[in-house]
């Protein structure tokens, strides 16, 4: 299983908004992928980024000056639906 296909199954079955280190968490500990890197945060979080944008998997953020304010990106799965993760958003902070 790639990561990206683990991260949607992770997504799926929790149906709220999780950053890319807790859906590695979650894919690890459901042994859904095998890391033998030391960064597999950072490969799930490549992963995540490089899916199509019109895909199942879509992300929201707080903007920041210029960009995503740090550590407000969480992803969901499209079936959760975009207003829980709004509303998981404004409770992050």
């Amino acid at each position: 299983m790639t990561f990206l296909q683990a991260a949607e199954e992770v997504l799926r079955s929790t149906k709220r908004p999780l950053s890319a280190r807790e859906i590695t968490e979650l894919a690890l500990q459901r042994g859904l992928i095998q890391s033998v890197g030391k960064t597999p945060a950072a490969t799930m979080r490549a992963a995540l980024y490089k899916a199509p944008a019109s895909g199942s998997i879509q992300r929201e953020f707080r903007r920041g000056r210029a960009r995503a304010a740090r550590g407000s990106v969480r992803w969901f799965y499209s079936g959760a639906g975009r207003a829980a993760a709004l509303a998981s958003l404004s409770h992050a902070t």
